[in-house]
């Protein structure tokens, strides 16, 4: 029963100090600790990092990867796979009480959320209504780790499901780079000259990379944006905003 008092001295190191001094393989062997009974976890936790390279390497594979290391089953892959999601959870829903995006600092923290641990590349369609709070945000494509198409008329058509009179769309680089492509150009000429026609309001196309965004209106890409000295500072409601279309880079070069 050795490995009993093993697994109690790291509950009690973690009750006493949260995870501080704890290395990467400890902490996967006190979760698995709550998915693996009655035997000694650490084999586990030390496979997982030899074959996921870190924590985070761990954290961001899918079950079946997991369940192909030796001693993970069903009920510790699926409590692994759960920590990234009930992490996104978290912070998306800590951030309800004010999920008015009155200023870029709110919009690019929401939207940084909805990327926690992702691996492959996604896009959002956020919902706005007049006065800038969130109706809904909504991923409507992913693809590889390098690329993701996204239709205008998939954007349209969640907008108008939730009767929303502005928009925010939203994608990640997951290989780390903050510039757009032309892809990510063209998709956002696309999106904002549909949207456009039926009037509702683009304010950005926020892209995330790690921990940092790029924003198209910030970037002088869409016409509604902030500049960099305005982070802070309120955005009006649609109802304010004057309505141009967005003519793209070259165009906007020359005003």
């Amino acid at each position: 029963m050795e490995h009993a008092g093993h697994r109690e001295r790291l509950r009690k190191r973690y009750a006493e100090n949260g995870f501080s001094g704890f290395a990467e393989h400890e902490i996967l062997e006190l979760l698995l600790t709550f998915a693996i009974p009655r035997i000694n976890t650490n084999p586990q936790a030390h496979r997982l990092i030899d074959r996921f390279g870190s924590l985070t390497g761990v954290l961001e594979a899918n079950q079946k990867e997991l369940e192909a290391v030796e001693g993970i089953g069903p009920q510790a892959s699926t409590l692994l796979t759960m920590m990234l999601p009930l992490l996104r959870e978290y912070e998306q829903k800590k951030l309800l009480p004010r999920v008015r995006f009155g200023n870029y600092a709110d919009l690019a923290a929401y939207c940084r959320t909805l990327y926690l641990g992702v691996c492959r590349e996604e896009f959002y369609v956020l919902s706005l209504d007049a006065d800038l709070h969130l109706l809904a945000a909504k991923r409507i494509a992913e693809g590889t780790p390098t690329e993701v198409s996204a239709l205008p008329r998939q954007v349209l058509e969640e907008l108008l499901r939730n009767h929303a009179a502005c928009a925010v769309i939203s994608h990640n680089h997951p290989s780390g780079s903050l510039m757009p492509s032309q892809e990510d150009v063209e998709i956002t000429l696309a999106i904002q000259s549909v949207l456009n026609g039926v009037g509702i309001r683009l304010y950005d196309h926020i892209l995330i990379a790690g921990n940092r965004e790029y924003s198209f209106t910030r970037h002088h890409m869409l016409d509604y944006g902030l500049s960099a000295e305005t982070e802070d500072c309120e955005l009006p409601a649609a109802a304010e905003r004057p309505q141009r279309r967005l003519t793209g880079q070259n165009e906007k070069r020359k005003r």
